[in-house]
């Protein structure tokens, strides 16, 4: 049990090195490449280097490194195997930015569950236990086909706040988009479902502010599910993060969120905006990814999506564009809206 996650970190320390080895410029790049199929690993790497460019000295860089690696080699063996109120715990399945998820046994039901925990490195974290809790209440409040279900809040004997929510067998659409981009029957379909369970949410009040691939699960029917409401905005609710760094996934932010100004619903039609362009071509509408994706979105036109694929019509490639508009009046001015104009558009 204790062999993998050292084995891990290794992995982690010689990725780390690697990429302070190359030009700032390719380390994304390099990252993608190195840590293809792993989000958490490539999760991991980039937190140190941002710690390692925050401070410039390795007395800032140890504490980060020491609590990735007490979380690495201890969290999965305290979890696995554990009886937390009428769930078993059977195994570590997935995770994300504040969230690590298992698979486990409602053995009052007799179904199989997903049970989101906090990461141990934030249960010390205010804020992030707010976030925790937040994404109970929004998703909680919401009932609808193409939202993820949250069952249950519950905390276990030594105060770690997890989520229960049902097991979906199937993918995430950013595992779905690294197979290269998709049909376009597939994408569109995708995109109003997904647009669907938004216009539930802002209807209710609820902008969702991290729509990004890795939070759109498809099943095996081909249901979308709106996962992490972690960082959602509440009509009577606003949570904030660091001044300097805007709540969200820099490469999904529309322009207004990343620059830190109020938003609106409009910011996760942009959003969704961004993540149909990257199911028709593979890549994001801007690549690079990094803090200065607010300004080059302010300053620059995405790739032509005709230019990339010749079946994508001058109709679509004017849906995407619009949803991507700098000024937020300038979008679709609902989800609805946004859907029903994609529904228009048939297959080539």
């Amino acid at each position: 049990m204790t062999g993998a996650p050292t084995e891990r970190w290794r992995r982690i320390e010689e990725l780390l090195a690697a990429a302070l080895d190359c030009e700032p410029t390719a380390r994304e790049r390099f990252l993608d490449a190195a840590c293809a199929g792993d989000s958490d690993l490539r999760r991991e790497v980039a937190s140190l280097l941002a710690a390692h460019e925050r401070s410039g000295a390795l007395d800032r860089l140890g504490p980060e490194v020491a609590s990735i690696t007490a979380e690495l080699r201890g969290a999965s063996a305290m979890l696995t195997g554990r009886t937390i109120g009428h769930y078993q715990v059977i195994e570590r399945i997935g995770g994300g930015g504040m969230g690590v998820i298992y698979k486990a046994l409602d053995t009052r039901l007799g179904r199989p569950v997903a049970l989101k925990f906090l990461k141990p490195r934030l249960d010390t974290d205010g804020s992030a236990a707010d976030r925790f809790r937040q994404e109970a209440r929004a998703a909680g409040a919401l009932e609808h086909p193409n939202i993820c279900t949250i069952y249950d809040i519950g905390e276990t004997e030594d105060e770690r706040l997890f989520l229960a929510m049902p097991l979906y067998d199937g993918e995430t659409l950013e595992q779905r988009i690294k197979r290269g981009p998709l049909a376009i029957g597939d994408a569109r379909d995708i995109a109003v479902q997904m647009l669907r369970g938004l216009a539930k949410a802002h209807a209710r009040g609820i902008i969702h502010r991290d729509i990004k691939p890795a939070n759109v699960f498809v099943t095996t029917d081909g249901v979308v599910k709106l996962l992490d409401f972690g960082i959602a905005k509440l009509a009577d609710v606003s949570l904030t993060g660091p001044a300097s760094r805007p709540l969200g996934t820099v490469a999904y932010m529309s322009p207004e969120q990343a620059h830190g100004t109020p938003v609106d619903l409009r910011t996760d039609l942009w959003s969704a905006g961004a993540v149909l362009y990257e199911m028709l071509s593979g890549r994001r509408p801007y690549p690079r990814g990094v803090p200065g994706a607010s300004a080059e979105a302010g300053a620059s036109v995405p790739v032509s999506l005709m230019d990339q694929r010749p079946d994508v019509t001058p109709a679509l490639q004017r849906i995407v564009m619009k949803a991507l508009e700098r000024v937020p009046a300038d979008r679709f001015p609902s989800a609805d809206a946004f859907a029903q104009a994609l529904s228009g558009v048939g297959s080539p």
